[in-house]
């Protein structure tokens, strides 16, 4: 037997004593693990090892488009996560370099001015109602200011009969704070009492257009005005029959004079009919301006009269002459004359009515002096529309109250005023008694 098939016969003998051997005389210096068996998987979903030799799914799943899903096997992003992350260290890294290392607070700390914490179930809101102080003599406890020239700074819409926006003046001894200040448009409302101020200077826009209630002062002359301002100081609206602007006169306070309903330091024009109980002019006393005023009584009349007067003389055949305004025939109708001769005793008549605005004034004796007077009533196209009634009844409302109660000796509230106006005089009632409201 040659070198090569001694060599072979060797092999062959180790390999036969090898697998008749026990078990013990194996080599147990190293253990050979044997292949792991595979379980029955879920397609896309990531394995992992479930034992030491057998494989299982997951939590870790990858669509066909690449979408890790952690708890989900539907990933609807490149990282999908169903149930909460943690974060342990580091924070998260945005794509412009800042990082994030804690969330921001959905709670936000307030006092009682505000509601709500801030969160998507309970939003941050303004508490009703919403009281705000502050200590700085020079700055306002609250400013609002506008961008938009189309749009108000504050918009205070109320409930039917609600309050837009109550606004108190400072109380003073000597001169109490306006409610409301503003420039320009510097305050306009719409609808129910759209603002109302009290104490100082009042300001009220609502159905009734403009209405102010001066507030109450401890010296008998320092009371507020109701309305007060410069340039277009105070502009109402009525709507659906409703005032442009009503004005209350204060109360009389400890033995002084009533206040004014309303007071103008210049001209004032009406379009429309002025309705009065009485008329004056007052002026600076011709003899001592200085001192004293002079005041004389409107003459009243029921009809929409006009006057026309003047001085004429008579020519040598006792006749005159009077001319009149041009448009004195298509103003008046009714004409009524009144002549007066002066100087000397003589007859004088109207010799020919008035006719393409002239009339004729004849005398007994040539060259006299006469006094004319000439009424007639109006007829102009808005005269006509708008006649006076003389007379007519007060309404269910107005009806045993008087415009003028202390003219009766009746109380002021027996007044029109309060049975028009009852919401406002209750509110000038009470600021008139209650003044610590303003301290």
């Amino acid at each position: 037997m040659n070198r090569i098939s001694k060599t072979i016969s060797l092999a062959l003998m180790m390999l036969s004593l090898l697998s008749t051997a026990p078990a013990q005389q194996r080599n147990t210096s190293s253990t050979i693990n044997p292949q792991p068996a595979l379980t029955s998987g879920t397609v896309g979903r990531i394995g992992k090892f479930i034992a030491i030799d057998a494989l299982g799914n997951s939590n870790i799943s990858e669509d066909k488009f690449g979408n890790i899903g952690i708890g989900t096997v539907t990933p609807t992003s490149s990282l999908t996560v169903q149930g909460m992350v943690e974060i342990t260290l580091g924070g998260l890294k945005f794509p412009d370099g800042s990082v994030q290392t804690s969330a921001a607070t959905t709670n936000v700390n307030h006092d009682s001015t505000l509601k709500g914490n801030g969160s998507p179930a309970n939003p941050l809101g303004v508490a009703a109602p919403l009281t705000l102080s502050g200590s700085s003599a020079n700055a306002s406890v609250l400013t609002v200011k506008a961008t938009d020239g189309d749009n108000p700074a504050i918009d205070a819409r109320a409930a039917a009969g609600g309050i837009g926006l109550d606004a108190v003046g400072g109380f003073d001894p000597d001169s109490a704070g306006p409610g409301v200040f503003g420039d320009g448009g510097g305050s306009f409302g719409d609808g129910g009492a759209g603002v109302i101020g009290r104490g100082g200077n009042g300001l009220t826009h609502n159905g009734t257009g403009v209405v102010g209630t001066g507030g109450s002062s401890t010296l008998p002359t320092r009371g507020g005005t109701g309305i007060e301002g410069s340039g277009s100081a105070a502009f109402g609206t009525g709507h659906t029959s409703g005032h442009g602007v009503v004005g209350i006169a204060g109360s009389a306070f400890d033995g002084a004079a009533k206040g004014k309903a309303g007071r103008f330091e210049g001209d004032v024009e009406v379009t429309g009919t002025l309705s009065k109980a009485g008329g004056s002019f007052k002026i600076d006393h011709p003899l001592d301006p200085e001192n004293k005023y002079l005041s004389h009584s409107f003459v009243e009349s029921p009809d929409m009269m006009n006057i026309y007067n003047g001085n004429v003389t008579t020519d040598q055949n006792g006749l005159a002459v009077v001319e009149l305004p041009d448009y004195f025939d298509s103003l008046n109708r009714d004409f009524r004359y009144q002549l007066t001769v002066v100087g000397q005793f003589a007859q004088a008549i109207v010799a020919e009515e008035v006719k393409n605005n002239r009339f004729t004034i004849q005398s007994s004796v040539p060259g006299v002096k006469v006094s004319w007077l000439v009424t007639g009533i109006r007829q102009d196209a808005w005269a006509n529309k708008n006649r006076i009634p003389v007379e007519q009844l007060k309404s269910e409302t107005e009806r045993g109250r008087y415009l003028h109660p202390e003219a009766f000796n009746q109380p002021e509230e027996r007044g029109i005023a309060s049975a028009r106006h009852p919401e406002l005089k209750q509110r000038q009632f009470q600021a008139e008694q209650a003044p610590q409201r303003r301290q």
